[in-house]
């Protein structure tokens, strides 16, 4: 019997993650995401550049709501679409293979011309770790550089696409790196979509902030966007006790600082 290499699934409590043939692995920041973002009172979730499926499968063990996740990469799409299938939640979880911008036009209007409600294609949470590298040389024939840079999704189209599909009163969770940051900001803000939460992500107290989760509504802020500092680790390979707390529910080993 072969044994499959480590890497290419990612076993958690009640699913596992195939990703053998995903351009991007399931990641500490990512499942961050997955993890923290409040679905609670959430009734439909859209997941932009679904990937193995890892936020899809997070925010469903923590919700009842209905998930659509969408992924351009035709090998992705496949594993996800399995990953939903082998998890307890396949049928909340839906895989559409479409370019994010090609749903927000052609999808929406096919769905309108069968519902008359136009709030019904609208989510009222949009999750995303979207392609976010800028200015870097990458192989156009490499699927894992395709999937971390952000030549074929500008961010400019990408935020269009989220404003075309949130509701009035849904939220969007998005991870990016530091740099972006402003720019996500700016472009939000000139679709009225206005950051109310920005945590700052850091591997350890040794290390500076690499990457940032933000909140991003339809609302302004009433008082000062709410802004914080998460740790991930106390020294690797032991976790802080936040971290933890958000992860236990979800990975089968980890080492906690004490």
């Amino acid at each position: 019997m072969t044994r499959r290499k480590r890497n290419s699934y990612f076993q958690c409590k009640q699913f596992t993650i195939e990703q053998g043939d995903c351009a991007m692995k399931v990641t500490t920041d990512a499942s961050l995401l997955g993890a923290y973002a409040d679905v609670q009172q959430v009734q439909r979730i859209l997941d932009i550049g679904a990937g193995t499926g890892l936020l899809s499968l997070f925010v469903a063990q923590r919700s009842t709501a209905q998930i659509d996740a969408v992924e351009l990469d035709s090998q992705a799409a496949v594993q996800a679409r399995k990953n939903f299938a082998n998890s307890p939640w396949s049928d909340r979880l839906n895989l559409i293979e479409m370019d994010i911008r090609d749903y927000a036009k052609l999808g929406r209007q096919q769905h309108l011309q069968q519902h008359s409600d136009q709030n019904r294609q609208q989510y009222d949470c949009i999750i995303t770790n979207p392609p976010f590298f800028t200015g870097s040389t990458q192989n156009p024939c490499d699927r894992s550089a395709l999937a971390r840079h952000n030549t074929h999704l500008p961010l400019a189209d990408l935020m269009s696409a989220i404003d075309q599909l949130l509701s009035a009163d849904g939220v969007v969770w998005i991870l990016l790196p530091l740099a972006e940051s402003e720019a996500i900001i700016q472009l939000a803000e000139s679709l009225s979509l206005y950051p109310q939460q920005r945590m700052l992500v850091r591997n350890s107290s040794q290390h500076s902030a690499h990457r940032e989760i933000m909140r991003l509504s339809r609302h302004q802020a009433e008082l000062e966007v709410e802004q914080s500092l998460f740790t991930l680790y106390k020294e690797h390979p032991f976790h802080t006790k936040a971290a933890a707390a958000l992860f236990e529910p979800y990975y089968t080993r980890m080492q906690v600082e004490t």
